[in-house]
């Protein structure tokens, strides 16, 4: 039992050991067939009474694919009572081949439909590949087969139960790539990376690009593509597709009309290709940019402020359960907030909505719904809508949306979510109208208590009252009560909220208190105070960025801001986005293997090639190496053992790896792997993860080498972010006479920094140095604006060190500013020793940093040094004045709004210089 604030509650803790949860998500099918409504054409239906429906859906799903019968001879095959039985020896024998037992209670897909496809291609020319689709989402949940296959085995899994499908656009109404795994519109407009689509004639699927035929060969002289297929060019004809795609005669690339001429492009520029990063054309060499936005096109769409209460009188499986008894919802839309208009096809006639238990009348509404499920009514109300839908509630995102999200699952909508945790920031469902329902928390756009949003914004509405929540019981129905200060759970609020409340209960205690037209009257002020909130937001918002709609288009406040920023000052081509893979563009490649490799070559006196050399892994093929030593022609291959499928500690074939693939599977493609790179003539020597910690927990020197490894590989830019810094320098003292012990509140510094400070723009140059160096001053340090990878040794002796670094592993990291790092190591959680004294040497206490060029500079002043220059990200151009047009923005409505601080408020003189120095600096009038 804890206590905040006066009132005390309890904090259960429940752990769970990691080892016990299961790994991967089965697929067991064993039940009859689903009572859900699916289009009957998509569905090649199983109506079993045992529980082989996986088999027999893989079954019809065969012979429908492979075999060339009339529609009626396969209706028999499923449904006539012979046929049935055809099908149902076909199953079994098919469970023979691959060893299926009859015994089952049910059977995994996982464990199954590899064996089984692996059989059809030992007894079939051509490979097949299953995809298993599942209620909730347009991607497969499963899917097994050869890259290169031939033909398509489509299954849909429900309520544990499988169907066949006949084509993937039957089952999702348009059509759908298999290889992408998306739904597009129209063949031509579909993506012109697919591996499945050709680029000549736009057609897609597992038999496509079109292939080579009869020595054929024609070049198009409206297109200009080179065509050795007649089919091929006559569907480009037929479909009119020679006119939206062509190949230029200069670099042979093949574009697309459309795409090339919009946006105020005027066609093809050979050197220019689209980039899914920045969204534009722009030559791959020169980088991608933010870029700025431009505002869109207003589109109508209905604002709903709404809020729940709810009973907890009901005993759940874990605490009391939430039973909601009372919604209110307020409607507004953007049209009739500019107008003040009533009679509006967006809002429609009611525009405050209340669903619950019991009639009221003290409150006036447009609409009472009395219902016994007041949130399922709700949510079949705000998804009945033919305009998109924002709709917000306060602190929403722990509560009210949460409730929202378990109606909508129950009535078979999943909607997508954006949260962290517990806390959802988004939830967003498409209804039967294909028109968007959006929820959203207005606390992370207005982040204050609900009340506070009357006095913030000047709202002309009725304060928020106080209400007893404890006494919202079905039992007070109907009934005059009298609440008690628990009831209002008055011994949880703040000391100020309290002094109001004791105030406020002293005056009205007596009097008899109306459940049914309280709850009305508290939770319809409730969306008063909010709606008016967000109007009155809304408003302040679109004025100070020239049209930004901040309700329909951001979910945050930081959201916002910075939607306000791209739209308002950001410049085009100015800040650069960092590639994917880092300005080095560097293989991923584990700690463990870089520190064996490192240890490898110095054993053996080569130089070995890895992810961190200048050009990266080496490549054979589409395969790259672990290590290379080119020498020798010697391939090393360090492999981790859950990767990979080690047979000492993964011996179970059948056990799914992070791969995807069972162990037995990955093993057999290692092993073509090795094939093939052996037939290159080269020498392969592999090594497993477990071998590698045995060696290291035997070998002493290399133990030695392992802890010492330093990273001088690629920099990481998220290395060089720490987060604020927060370190006390005493934590404990006791105030002696004379003393006192004050609390200093520091106005934040970000706004100057950001007006002061010069930012790194557009994209750096790479440089490799790996060298020593010996930087003890400033002026060492040639890179005025640069990311630095470097070692570097503390001083012994400094009051407040200047450069951090993080110890422990990843789930356990802790941020520390040390003098040295390897007693850090050994004391990661802080000791106390009045007779500390470092023992270690330079090159112990020192560390690889990843820093700015301005840290490190402050940290050479302080007695740093650099012994160590690994790789450095050096920025040619800057911009003192990135962020001061928006910093100055706001901080003159901040200004305007606060009016002068009290120390200069009056004095004429003092008032007049803060002017000046606004001007001055921030350019405020």
């Amino acid at each position: 039992m804890v206590c905040f604030g006066g009132e005390s509650f309890t904090v259960s803790v429940t752990t769970i050991d990691k080892k016990h949860l299961p790994t991967t998500r089965s697929i067991n099918g064993s039940g009859g067939k689903s009572t859900r409504r699916i289009n009957d054409k998509a569905l090649i239906k199983i109506r079993n009474t045992d529980n082989f429906c996986l088999f027999y859906a893989l079954m019809a799903s065969y012979v429908y694919s492979i075999c060339s019968w009339t529609k009626q001879k396969f209706y028999d095959y499923i449904h006539n009572r012979k046929g049935i039985h055809r099908l149902e020896g076909d199953a079994k024998n098919l469970m023979a081949n691959v060893r299926a037992p009859l015994d089952q209670p049910s059977y995994d897909a996982q464990n199954w439909v590899p064996k089984v496809v692996d059989y059809w291609n030992s007894i079939n020319e051509g490979l097949f590949k299953v995809f298993i689709f599942g209620e909730l989402d347009e991607k497969p949940i499963f899917k097994y087969g050869d890259e290169n296959y031939t033909t398509p085995i489509l299954l849909y899994f429900n309520n544990n139960h499988f169907d066949g499908v006949r084509r993937a656009s039957d089952l999702f109404g348009k059509p759908y790539c298999l290889s992408c795994e998306i739904i597009y519109n129209r063949p031509k407009d579909h993506s012109i990376t697919c591996t499945s689509k050709c680029q000549n004639c736009s057609r897609i699927g597992p038999n496509f690009p079109c292939q080579p035929l009869d020595n054929y060969s024609k070049r198009c002289n409206g297109c200009y593509k080179e065509f050795n297929n007649e089919d091929c060019y006559n569907h480009h004809l037929k479909s009119n597709f020679c006119h939206n795609s062509k190949k230029c005669e200069k670099c042979g690339v093949i574009w697309y009309v459309k795409d090339n001429n919009k946006n105020g492009r005027n066609g093809h520029v050979c050197s220019e290709r689209y980039c899914n990063t920045c969204f534009s054309f722009h030559d791959p060499k020169r980088g991608c940019y933010i870029k700025p936005l431009t505002p869109r096109k207003p589109k109508p769409y209905r604002i709903i402020a709404f809020d729940i209460e709810t009973m907890q009188h009901k005993q759940g499986e874990k605490g009391m359960l939430h039973e909601v008894n009372f919604i209110s919802a307020k409607i507004n839309c953007p049209e009739c907030i500019s107008k003040v208009i009533n009679d509006c096809t967006v809002c429609g006639e009611s525009r405050t909505i209340t669903f619950s238990h019991r009639p009221f009348s003290n409150t006036s509404v447009d609409q009472q719904n009395i219902t016994n499920d007041p949130l399922t009514d709700f949510v079949a109300w705000i998804t009945d809508f033919s305009t998109d839908t924002v709709a917000f509630s306060h602190f929403g995102g722990r509560f009210d949306m949460v409730l929202v999200f378990k109606a909508l699952y129950l009535q078979g909508l999943t909607p997508d979510m954006i949260k962290n945790g517990n806390k959802m920031y988004e939830m967003k469902v498409k209804n039967d109208k294909k028109c968007w329902v959006i929820f959203h928390d207005t606390y992370n756009l207005m982040p204050m208590p609900l009340a506070s949003l009357v006095p913030a914004f000047d709202l002309k509405v009725e304060d928020k009252p106080f209400f007893p929540h404890l006494a919202n019981n079905p039992s007070n129905y109907g009934k005059e009560i009298y609440p008690t200060k628990e009831d209002y759970l008055a011994n949880g609020m703040m000391p100020e909220k309290r002094a109001q409340f004791d105030k406020w209960f002293d005056q009205h205690k007596n009097e008899p208190f109306n459940l049914v037209e309280q709850l009305a009257a508290y939770c319809t002020n409730d969306v008063d105070i909010l709606m008016a909130a967000l109007i009155a937001f809304r408003k302040e918002f679109l004025e100070v960025s020239n049209g930004l709609d901040v309700l329909r288009e951001s979910m945050t406040i930081a959201s916002a801001c910075m939607k306000h920023f791209r739209m308002n000052h950001l410049k085009v081509n100015h800040v650069g986005i960092v590639p994917e893979r880092g300005y080095d563009n560097a293989d991923n490649q584990s700690k463990l293997a870089l520190k064996f490799l490192k240890w490898y070559a110095e054993k053996n006196n080569v130089e070995v090639r890895n992810a961190h050399s200048k050009n990266g892994e080496k490549k054979m093929g589409k395969f790259k190496l672990d290590g290379w030593v080119e020498e020798k022609k010697l391939a090393i291959e360090v492999n981790g053992c859950c990767w990979h499928g080690c047979i000492k500690c993964y011996p179970d074939n059948n056990l799914k790896l992070p791969t995807g693939l069972t162990a037995e599977k990955q093993r057999e493609k290692d092993q073509q792997r090795l094939k093939f790179i052996r037939n290159l003539g080269v020498d392969v020597e592999v090594y497993w993860e477990c071998e590698i910690r045995n060696m290291v927990s035997k070998d002493y020197e290399m133990r030695k080498m392992f802890k010492k490894y330093l990273d001088d590989g690629p920099i990481n830019i998220r290395e060089a972010f720490y987060g604020g810094r927060t370190g006390p320098l005493k934590l404990f003292h006791k105030a002696e006479p004379g003393q006192k012990i004050s609390y200093y509140d520091v106005t934040s510094l970000y706004p100057f920094i950001n007006v002061s400070t010069r930012y790194p723009v557009g994209h750096p140059e790479v440089h490799v140095i790996n060298k020593d160096v010996n930087w003890i001053k400033p002026e060492d340090n040639t890179y005025q604006l640069a990311l630095l990878k470097l070692f570097v040794i503390p001083p012994r002796n400094i009051d407040i060190p200047v450069l951090p670094m993080k110890i422990g592993e990843d789930d356990d990291e802790r941020l520390l500013f040390p003098l040295c790092s390897t007693c850090a190591k050994e004391h990661p959680k802080g000791d106390v020793d009045e007779n500390y004294c470092c023992p270690h040497t330079d090159q112990q206490r020192g560390w690889v940093s990843t820093c700015t060029s301005i840290e490190l500079n402050e940290a050479l002043k302080e007695g740093y040094v650099v012994t160590k220059l690994f790789r450095v990200l050096e920025f040619n151009q800057h911009d003192d004045t990135l962020f001061r047009p928006y910093i100055s923005e706001f901080m003159a409505q901040k200004i305007h709004s606060s009016g002068f601080d009290n120390t200069i408020k009056g004095d004429k003189l003092k008032e007049d210089k803060f002017m000046k120095e606004c001007m001055e600096m921030l350019g405020l009038i």
